[in-house]
C-alpha cells in the first residue's frame, strides 16, 4: 500500500505539471497569433510597392504561421488526449484504492477474529492441561492395582481457633500440601476436608459460618474463599504490625544460631517485606563482632547473609571445643615415636618385647616348703593338722556356748 500511494501521487504530479503545461502553450499561442496578426495588418496597410517587393515574404508568412498553429493544435490534441488519459487512470486507481481499503478491512476483521479464537483455544488447551494432571493425579492416588501404592501423609494438627498469625499460617500451608498429597479433587470436597481439620472455637465458627452460606448471606465455594475466611475471622487485626515491631526489638544476645532461627521464624509473618529492609534489619539486630563479620562479607540477599552467620557460628562451637578439649600428654622418652616407627614394620619383623614380673635367678637352688606348724613340706594354711585342731576349736566352743 505505500508504494501505490507513492505512485498515486506521482501520476498526481504528472498530471498536474502536463495541465500547466498545456495552460502556458496555450497563452504563448494566443500571444504569437495576435502578434502575427497585428505585424501583418501593419505590413498590409503600407504601400503597394512595400508589399509588392514583400509579396514573397508575406505569402510564406501566413503559410508557416498556419503550420505553427497546427502544430500547436495537435500538440494540444497530444495534451488532452494524455491528460484524458491520466483522469481515466487516475480514476481506475481511486477505484482500485478502494477496493484495497475494502480488503484492508475485511483482512483486520478477519485478524481479530482469529485473535480471538486463538485466545480461546488457550484458554481450552490450559484447561485440558489441568484436567489432564488432574486425572493423572487421581489415577496415581488410587485408580488401579498397577499403580503404586498411595502416600501415607500424616493428617495435619488440627487448628483450635488460636489468634496467632504463626499457627494460622502453618495450619493452612500443611492443609494445602494435604490436599495435594492426597489427591482431594473438587472445591466442596476440599473445603469439607479442611473443615474436618477444626477444634474449638473453630468448629463453632464454621457452623455459623455454614448456616450464613445456607441462608446465602457468604459464599464459600473453594479452599481460597476458606482461607480469606478463616484468616478474616482469627487472624489478629495489627498481626504485621506487631510482626515489624517484633522485627525491630529482636537483638542478638544468645548463640547467633538462636538468633538466626529466630529472625527467620519472624520473616514468615511478614512476607511483605522488602528484601533490603530484611537484609538491613537482620545485620542491625547483630552483635558488634558478628555485624563487622557480617557487613566485611557484603551479602547481596538475606539468604547470604544466613550463610555469613551460619558459618560464623560454626566458627564459634569449633573455638568454644578447642577452649575446653584437654590437652596432650607428655611423651615419655620418646617412647610413641618408637611405637609409631614400630607399626609401619611388618608383624613377623617387629619383636614383642614381654615385661617380666618376678625375677627369677636360674642359677638358684629349688626352693623347699616347709609348714611352721608341723614341719611338712607343705604351706602352713595347708596343714591338715591345723585344720582339724581348728575344727575341735570351735566345737568346744559350740558346746561350752550350749552348757552355758
Amino acid at each position: 500500500f505505500g508504494n501505490l500511494g507513492k505512485r498515486l501521487d506521482s501520476r498526481c504530479r504528472t498530471t498536474r505539471r502536463r495541465s500547466l503545461i498545456e495552460r502556458d502553450l496555450r497563452r504563448s499561442l494566443i500571444e504569437e497569433e495576435e502578434a502575427l496578426t497585428t505585424q501583418y495588418n501593419l505590413r498590409s496597410a503600407k504601400g503597394k510597392g512595400v508589399a509588392h517587393s514583400d509579396e514573397m515574404g508575406t505569402s510564406q508568412g501566413p503559410k508557416d504561421l498556419t503550420e505553427m498553429v497546427n502544430k500547436l493544435a495537435t500538440d494540444v490534441t497530444t495534451q488532452e488526449e494524455a491528460l484524458g488519459n491520466a483522469a481515466e487512470s487516475f480514476g481506475k486507481m481511486k477505484d482500485e484504492m478502494k477496493v484495497l481499503r475494502e480488503q484492508m478491512a475485511y483482512l483486520v476483521a478477519m485478524n481479530r477474529a482469529l485473535t480471538d479464537k486463538v485466545t480461546a483455544l488457550q484458554a481450552e488447551v490450559k484447561e485440558l492441561q489441568v484436567n489432564n494432571r488432574t486425572l493423572q493425579r487421581q489415577i496415581s492416588v488410587g485408580g488401579s492395582d498397577d499403580q503404586q501404592a498411595r502416600v501415607d501423609v500424616q493428617t495435619p494438627a488440627k487448628y483450635n481457633g488460636t489468634r496467632d498469625s504463626r499457627v494460622i499460617d502453618n495450619f493452612l500451608f500443611q492443609v494445602e500440601y494435604y490436599l495435594d498429597l492426597q489427591g482431594v479433587m473438587g472445591d466442596d470436597l476440599q473445603v469439607k476436608t479442611a473443615a474436618m481439620l477444626l477444634e474449638g472455637d473453630a468448629v463453632a465458627w464454621w457452623r455459623r459460618k455454614r448456616l450464613d452460606i445456607q441462608k446465602g448471606i457468604c459464599t464459600i465455594d473453594t479452599f481460597d474463599d476458606f482461607q480469606r475466611e478463616l484468616r478474616t475471622y482469627f487472624m489478629p487485626p495489627n498481626a504485621t504490625r506487631h510482626a515489624y515491631r517484633m522485627v525491630g526489638e529482636l537483638k542478638h544476645t544468645g548463640s547467633l544460631r538462636d538468633y538466626v532461627r529466630a529472625y527467620q521464624r519472624l520473616m514468615l509473618d511478614v512476607p511483605d517485606m522488602q528484601e533490603q529492609d530484611k537484609l538491613n534489619w537482620f545485620i542491625l539486630g547483630l552483635q558488634s563482632w558478628a555485624q563487622s563479620e557480617v557487613e566485611r562479607s557484603n551479602p547481596e540477599t538475606l539468604e547470604d547473609a544466613y550463610v555469613v552467620a551460619e558459618r560464623l557460628a560454626d566458627t564459634q562451637r569449633k573455638s568454644y571445643t578447642n577452649a575446653f578439649k584437654p590437652s596432650r600428654k607428655p611423651d615419655h622418652g620418646g617412647k610413641k615415636d618408637d611405637r609409631r616407627e614400630r607399626k609401619d614394620e611388618p608383624s613377623t619383623q617387629r619383636q614383642v618385647e614381654r615385661r617380666t614380673f618376678f625375677r627369677r635367678n636360674n642359677n638358684s637352688h629349688n626352693i623347699v616348703l616347709k609348714c611352721w606348724f608341723c614341719d611338712g613340706n607343705h604351706l602352713g594354711r595347708q596343714c591338715p593338722q591345723r585344720v582339724n585342731r581348728d575344727n575341735q576349736t570351735s566345737s568346744s566352743r559350740q558346746s561350752a556356748n550350749a552348757v552355758q
